[in-house]
């Protein structure tokens, strides 16, 4: 998910202060962003856009 770790970025945030201010931890934060988790849970990828402030369209690649 490209755009995650786009947006991420935006904020000038650490993965680590993402995993803090969304719940999510750390290494699922890390495997979303480099594929390697390929189906995050809803839940996780709502937590992360309310996070960032954003809403969920926004963190879908297109």
């Amino acid at each position: 998910m490209n755009k995650l770790k786009e947006k991420r970025l935006e904020k000038g945030w650490s993965q680590h202060k993402l995993s803090e201010r969304s719940g999510v931890p750390q290494p699922t934060i890390c495997q979303i962003e480099n594929g390697s988790r390929k189906y995050p849970t809803h839940e996780n990828i709502r937590k992360i856009a309310k996070a960032l402030g954003i809403n969920l369209d926004e963190l879908m690649d297109s």
